[in-house]
């Protein structure tokens, strides 16, 4: 039986039926209490690489009231250029959010080339008819988000956290094949790849919600760092 609060541990077991993950070790270590919360936000997590995975990241926060996020990120190195996988479990009080997609960085959603992936997890995801049931309209800066065909945007509650485990690993498995079946990209493809990560990491330094998070815990300067560090592997 599944629990929404082992998800991190459910995700990487998942994907090491695909790869072995390496365990990253960072400059700014986990776990953490940002001096500027006086220390009632706790951080933890773990992050990982592959030959072929730049970043599995698998991040919690704990607030001082019923609020607790767990956070997975999964974004392939730039030579291979696939979409990144997004988890995000928030516990509200008895109620959780669930966001779970599947999307080319920036304003892109899919290209032509992933048809095959998303193809499979629009199938997955047509068998969960009754999570589906439970969709969360995007506000805020859940609106603001490119969504794929893979978007779940759910909210529910105890009884329905088994069902919702399934569904993630389901994901989890089917993009972790698909990693295992990409191959390199070079010459002028890798060029572009390489200039498009570029721009969206300008995007992200401005804009992301979790790198504004990190400057408000950590200040402006740390705060990018640890962003960035954590999640695409710069320093």
């Amino acid at each position: 039986m599944g629990t929404l609060k082992n998800i991190h541990k459910e995700i990487a077991m998942g994907l090491e039926k695909h790869f072995s993950l390496d365990r990253v070790k960072l400059s700014y270590p986990l776990p953490v209490r940002p001096r500027r919360m006086l220390g009632l936000v706790g951080m933890d997590g773990e992050v990982f690489s592959t030959d072929k995975i730049m970043r599995a990241v698998f991040f919690r926060i704990k607030f001082p009231v019923f609020l607790n996020v767990y956070t997975t990120f999964i974004r392939s190195r730039i030579e291979y250029d696939l979409p990144a996988l997004i988890c995000e479990v928030v516990f509200v009080g008895k109620k959780i959010i669930l966001v779970l997609d599947v999307h080319r960085a920036g304003d892109i959603a899919e290209l032509e080339q992933d048809k095959p992936l998303f193809d499979k997890l629009t199938e997955i995801k047509s068998r969960y008819d009754d999570l589906l049931s439970f969709e969360m309209q995007a506000r805020g800066s859940l609106a603001e988000i490119v969504a794929s065909r893979a978007m779940c945007r759910l909210k529910i509650g105890a009884v329905q956290e088994n069902r919702a485990v399934e569904l993630i690993k389901e994901y989890i498995d089917a993009f972790g094949e698909y990693v295992v079946g990409a191959q390199k990209l070079s010459g002028d493809a890798l060029v572009c790849a390489q200039k498009d990560f570029d721009s969206y990491l300008e995007k992200v330094v401005e804009h992301d919600p979790g790198v504004k998070g990190n400057k408000i815990f950590f200040g402006k300067e740390e705060g990018v760092k640890r962003a960035l560090e954590m999640f695409y592997g710069i320093k």
